[in-house]
């Protein structure tokens, strides 16, 4: 039986999510404890795949990750989440065989800016990034061909103001290098111009914002997750408010993605 089960981490504890074999990495994380568990003993025969590979520093509240195991899904949540550590898994699904987590339907990412700036300014430059574009300047793995978003929304939050990004699937650095042209621009360091011919296929450099403040929000399939938070895993997640700087991430995160809130 293949399971799928979704994942939050915080990124800080980890160099990045692929594995590596002299480096903590979330999928290293995670497959020590799904052996460590007896979930799995061969990754590559129980199938062991993610959905996304987050960049160093980058968080997530809904990452996913799909192999073979012979316990019944809620198990294999408790049993995971006994032995991970600065991982949790919270919602689980039994998913056809030929289900692989990287064919998704889309992917959620959420920044957060912790700074003044404009709201109208942010989302002008955030509408030029709808529809089809050459991105070759916002990655550094370019897609092959044209690419979409299928959404960018911003808004405010407390004190933060929030990039939610939305596409079927995202190159490496794509969302960072996205909102270091917005930011750019909203401060008046950038044209509109520049990120407009940059969609054309013009090389531009906007740069790239720090990691910490992204989240992989969500991973979408069009199938039921079952919710399972145990008593570890909130009291786990309660101690990560404790952090000042990321008290509103995490609050966010866990409310949009599980509609959990901490007391």
């Amino acid at each position: 039986m293949r399971v799928a089960l979704k994942l939050a981490y915080d990124g800080r504890a980890f160099y990045g999510h692929q594995r590596q074999p002299d480096a903590r990495t979330v999928e290293g994380e995670c497959l020590a404890a799904l052996k460590a568990a007896r979930i799995l003993s061969d990754p590559e025969k129980a199938f062991f795949r993610s959905a996304s590979r987050t960049d160093r520093g980058v968080s997530a509240v809904g990452n996913v990750i799909a192999f073979d195991s012979s316990l019944p899904p809620p198990a294999v949540v408790g049993a995971f989440n006994d032995r991970a550590q600065d991982v949790w898994g919270w919602a689980v699904a039994s998913v056809p065989d030929s289900f692989h987590p990287r064919h998704a339907r889309e992917r959620w990412y959420r920044y957060h800016l912790f700074e003044d700036l404009s709201l109208p300014a942010l989302q002008r430059v955030g509408h030029l990034f709808m529809g089809e574009h050459d991105f070759r300047s916002f990655t550094s793995d370019p897609p092959s061909g044209p690419f979409a978003l299928h959404r960018l929304d911003v808004s405010r939050s407390g004190d933060a103001i929030i990039i939610d990004v939305r596409a079927r699937s995202f190159r490496r650095g794509m969302v960072r290098r996205i909102v270091a042209a917005m930011v750019a621009c909203a401060r008046d360091e950038a044209k509109t111009a520049a990120v407009e011919d940059a969609l054309r296929g013009t090389r531009h450099d906007f740069g790239s914002v720090p990691a910490e403040p992204l989240f992989l929000m969500d991973v979408e399939y069009g199938i039921p997750f079952a919710v399972i938070v145990k008593p570890k895993v909130s009291d786990e997640w309660r101690a990560r408010f404790e952090d000042a700087q990321l008290r509103l991430i995490w609050l966010e995160g866990i409310r949009a993605a599980a509609g959990w809130s901490p007391r």
